[in-house]
């Protein structure tokens, strides 16, 4: 008996250049049939889904982003109500990626009752209208403010002494004190963080406070970098991004905890021959790499195929909003996140586009 997946009939759209055109569009679009299989990719979905693994022609849905992925809500919605649907603000997750937030327009295509979905990036949130959150987040950003006066006060009297090594840790403790209250400044209830204010730095300055941070709250983890020194600057928010490395090299020395050779290596590198696009009308960008791998465990089953949803976490004090966090500013700076996982490796792979400007 032959493969059920192959007697299902091609995408075949009553225009007879329908599929071309299809195929021309800047913005992803995925061709799905009635069993949530995929059978059309265009260049640009294979491009953004390029990190997800090989042969996505005739794969399901739920293979590739997971059973309650809310892509396949959507789709489900398009497919059962035989209309289009569409939604501005969908989460790109699933078993090990993070890439990022996009809206989704699906609709039947064609005659033999497909549908298509529509990936374009959506409008950077502006000046959202106040809600009933915004008194609580106020309030919380209120109360993280007020210890970090006192903890900034303490550090900057132990600055004072004589050791090098305390007078080092407490100018650390300030400087994270105070990203820490930048980042209150910028509690946005509708989405976490207000966009990102972009500047040129160097990706290590940020790596380099995140070793620090993490190398003294664990340690017995052995930290080791490997940077490439040519790696032009990068343009994005930075404290933002030590935010989101700092909430990776925090779970990877956190799954250490206990291992008597624990170690954590940060990567950077240029990606060479990939690129990915921003936007449906942007042009395909060069990635930097950065690597945060650890030689732990590897991820828990319970949580490797929601990686990136809230709350997902077997940390008996734990929020599971670290890595929640750390994927919407990637995603909020046009990056993606991989993740690849086994017993004594775990390395995540953020990849951030290249600023032709900076490059140059």
């Amino acid at each position: 008996m032959s493969d059920p997946i192959l007697r299902t009939p091609p995408l075949r759209l009553s225009a007879p250049d329908a599929e071309l055109w299809l195929e021309a569009l800047p913005a992803p679009v995925l061709g799905i049939d009635a069993g949530e299989r995929i059978r059309f990719v265009n260049a640009a979905a294979a491009e953004l889904l390029a990190g997800v693994g090989r042969g996505l022609l005739g794969r399901r849905l739920d293979e590739i982003f997971g059973a309650d992925a809310p892509l396949i809500d959507l789709a489900r919605r398009a497919l059962n109500g035989g209309s289009g649907v569409a939604e501005s603000d969908v989460a790109l997750v699933g078993p090990g990626f993070a890439l990022g937030r996009a809206a989704v327009a699906a609709g039947p295509v064609g005659d033999n009752g497909y549908i298509a979905l529509v990936l374009t990036r959506p409008p950077r949130a502006r000046n959202a209208p106040p809600i009933a959150g915004n008194s609580a987040a106020r309030t919380l950003a209120h109360e993280v403010r007020n210890p970090l006066a006192g903890i900034r006060a303490a550090a900057q009297l132990i600055s004072r002494g004589d050791d090098p090594d305390s007078a080092a840790l407490a100018t650390l403790i300030c400087d994270e004190v105070d990203r820490i209250h930048r980042l209150t400044d910028k509690i946005d209830p509708m989405a976490a963080f207000e966009p990102p204010r972009f500047e040129l730095f160097n990706i290590h300055e940020a790596l380099e406070r995140v070793r620090k941070l993490v190398g003294s709250s664990a340690p017995d983890v052995m930290i080791r970098e490997r940077y490439d020194p040519s790696l032009p600057q990068v343009r994005g928010d930075l404290d933002q991004l030590i935010q989101a490395f700092l909430n990776i090299a925090k779970n990877a020395a956190e799954a250490l905890a206990g291992q008597p050779d624990g170690e954590i290596a940060i990567i950077t590198s240029f990606r060479s021959g990939v690129k990915f696009r921003s936007a449906a009308s942007g042009a395909a960008r060069a990635q930097l790499e950065i690597q945060i791998v650890d030689n732990g465990p590897g991820l828990h089953p319970d949580v490797a195929d929601r990686l990136f949803e809230a709350f997902a976490t077997t940390k008996p004090s734990g929020m599971g909003l670290g890595l929640t966090v750390a994927a919407d500013i990637i995603a909020r700076h046009d990056g993606r996140i991989e993740v690849e996982s086994a017993p004594g490796r775990t390395a995540f792979k953020i990849l951030l586009p290249i600023d032709p400007e900076a490059s140059s």
